[in-house]
């Protein structure tokens, strides 16, 4: 079962920005638009595969409605770079083009590079989430998660989840077991270790791409209380499973 507190926000963040994409405008052109400075981001990507689709329809359960998640995989952008398709992306992607190596060395974490989310007919659905924490201090302590699996193991946690996106015998939905996806479990560790509560909402091990767009959509005053800047953004959306 999941633990999930509601916020208490009446209405939705305003500093997230429904921004829509241009005639024919691929996934680094419309966040070439919408990146936030130099700032520390988080992307959201919501895909059409066979993976991207087990992973939306098991965060229905984070949802009010019940409907499937919009997102599919989160990860953390490197320091920008002028083409943009060649800033470095950390993650832990369970679709990773280079196959999974030999996971355990580096708890699972994975470096790839933007471009590898650039279609917008793969991934129709993208959103850009400035975190207000300084970008050094976030990428010395995903070095740290990558030495402490004791933390957190994430390579148990790809494990749990590709038997499930697979059918292996009967493999639940590791949601219900507090078993978040490996990528935004990653992110909520690594922010949590700077100071920012990336998922207010929910047990940071249960953390998922739809559990940070949450936060981003309601969590606002939660981090004006706590005179914390909150999240900020864009997306759109171009694909609904409804």
């Amino acid at each position: 079962m999941l633990h999930i507190i509601s916020s208490t926000a009446k209405k939705e963040n305003q500093g997230l920005n429904n921004v829509k994409r241009e005639r024919g405008e691929n996934n680094l052109a419309w966040l070439a638009r919408n990146l936030p400075g130099e700032a520390t981001s988080i992307v959201l990507v919501g895909g059409k595969s066979q993976t991207s689709f087990r992973l939306r329809v098991a965060q229905s359960h984070i949802r009010n409605d019940l409907l499937p998640s919009y997102w599919s995989h989160a990860f953390l952008l490197g320091k920008v770079e002028s083409d943009l398709g060649s800033t470095t992306v950390y993650e832990i992607s369970l679709e990773p083009r280079q196959g999974f190596g030999f996971p355990a060395t580096e708890n699972g974490v994975q470096t790839e590079k933007l471009n590898r989310y650039r279609s917008q007919r793969d991934y129709p659905n993208i959103a850009v989430i400035k975190v207000p924490v300084a970008l050094d201090a976030v990428l010395d302590a995903l070095k740290r998660f990558q030495m402490q699996r004791a933390v957190m193991d994430a390579v148990e946690l790809i494990l749990r989840w590709l038997n499930y996106c697979w059918g292996v015998s009967r493999a639940a939905n590791p949601l219900l077991d507090n078993q978040g996806i490996p990528s935004s479990a990653m992110l909520e560790v690594v922010f949590g270790a700077v100071g920012y509560d990336l998922t207010p909402g929910l047990e940071s091990r249960s953390s998922c791409p739809e559990a940070i767009w949450q936060a981003a959509k309601w969590w606002h005053e939660y981090y004006e209380k706590q005179n914390r800047d909150c999240l900020t953004g864009a997306y759109h959306v171009g694909h609904k499973l409804d």
